[in-house]
């Protein structure tokens, strides 16, 4: 009797917020500023953003873009529920929240808790909008059924109430200059339950969606958002007054910079990128390797230098300098052109070159004696002989 009346009662509480109650949340999921910062640096990049801190700017979106757009909105075990579409959406629409900072436009300010989608309404019989909580949210452990949260009129995607849940948001999006009209009358709110330590998003009565859209809405898997439910242990967060949908700045910071030390300092395991050790050990096997191999190879010899002939070498150094070059003699130009002079054979060279005789070379002929000279007229007729 006692177990049939608390089923009684859990199936009475779920039917007040009109939900069921939700399974129990996975306890493995990683859930850490430095995990989300491992995962979302691909996507975009890391800034400090004013008052904010260090915030994610993602990459490659067009200009003029609004989170909580390119996605659908289902309707799971744990209440309206954003499907994105980005490939880095399973993290920053379900944890932390968005803020709009010049001159980054819409930034993500890192958070630990995680919901279907922190967001705040407002809506009317025709339009349903909807708008990031601001950084300065928070709720108790219970969860947060206060007041509407009410941000710039200008942060709000609106949609026609009849293609709410489970059509892209992008193709039937209201024109932003009409968020103005829309707002005035819209009516606001914003809640957050939380059972079984996991926060859960309210506020847009299903009723309502019912109504405009003439048919009954059907719940869905949370796997077809690609996302997974975490508690609000995990973060860490089960004895806090007050929650806060962002971590603080302090943690935030700390946690970014050391896994950007732990990035920095981590080996890399992949086999196209091996360890800078071990890169700097087989570069320096390969240079030692190679010196070696320079070594055993035969160095090739210098070809000797053919002696040039004595004349040559003084054809060389009489030739005149390129000044004079044309007022050389041909003789002087014919040698100097000619690469390969013909060598002549030294003088004293020329004996060993003629045939050997057996005769012995001719003496040498003696000089003739110089005849006397003749004596005077007067000597030759005082030796005649007398004639008497």
């Amino acid at each position: 009797m006692r177990l049939k009346r608390l089923l009684s009662m859990g199936v009475l509480a779920a039917a007040l917020y009109g939900f069921a109650a939700p399974p129990a949340a996975r306890a493995d999921v990683a859930v850490s500023v430095s995990f989300f910062h491992q995962q979302l640096t691909p996507y975009g990049r890391w800034v400090v953003a004013g008052s904010y801190g260090n915030c994610w700017v993602p990459g490659g979106v067009a200009a003029g873009w609004s989170p909580y757009v390119d996605g659908q909105w289902l309707y799971t075990d744990y209440g309206w529920t954003w499907a994105s579409s980005d490939p880095w959406g399973d993290i920053p629409y379900h944890y932390g929240t968005w803020a709009f900072v010049p001159p980054y436009g819409w930034v993500w300010v890192p958070g630990t808790v995680w919901a279907p989608a922190w967001v705040t309404w407002a809506y009317t019989d025709d339009f349903i909008g909807w708008a990031p909580v601001p950084p300065s949210f928070a709720f108790a452990f219970g969860g947060y059924v206060g007041g509407p949260v009410v941000v710039a009129q200008t942060r709000y995607v609106f949609v026609p109430s009849r293609q709410f849940v489970g059509v892209p948001v992008q193709s039937v999006r209201v024109s932003p200059q009409q968020n103005s009209v829309i707002f005035r009358r819209a009516t606001k709110a914003t809640s957050f339950p939380v059972t079984n330590g996991v926060v859960r998003t309210a506020g847009l009565p299903a009723e309502r969606v019912e109504r405009a859209t003439g048919h009954r809405i059907e719940r869905v898997s949370i796997e077809r958002a690609r996302t997974q439910p975490t508690s609000v242990e995990r973060a860490g967060l089960q004895k806090a007054k007050s929650i806060s949908v962002v971590a603080p700045e302090r943690e935030r910071a700390q946690a970014i910079q050391g896994e950007k030390s732990v990035k920095a300092e981590r080996p890399e395991t992949s086999a196209k990128a091996q360890p800078r050790t071990e890169r700097n050990a087989e570069v320096q096997h390969k240079s030692a390797e190679q010196k070696n191999a320079e070594r055993k190879q035969p160095q090739a010899k210098p070809k000797p230098q053919t002696k040039e002939p004595p004349e040559q070498r003084q054809a060389k150094r009489s030739q005149p300098p390129p000044e004079q070059a044309r007022e050389a003699p041909p003789n002087t130009e014919a040698r100097a052109e000619n690469p390969k002079p013909v060598q002549e054979k030294p003088v004293q060279e020329a004996h060993r070159a003629e045939p050997k005789n057996n005769a012995r070379p001719a003496p040498k002929p003696k000089p003739k004696p110089q005849p006397k000279p003749e004596k005077p007229d007067k000597e030759k007729a005082d030796n005649k002989p007398d004639s008497r």
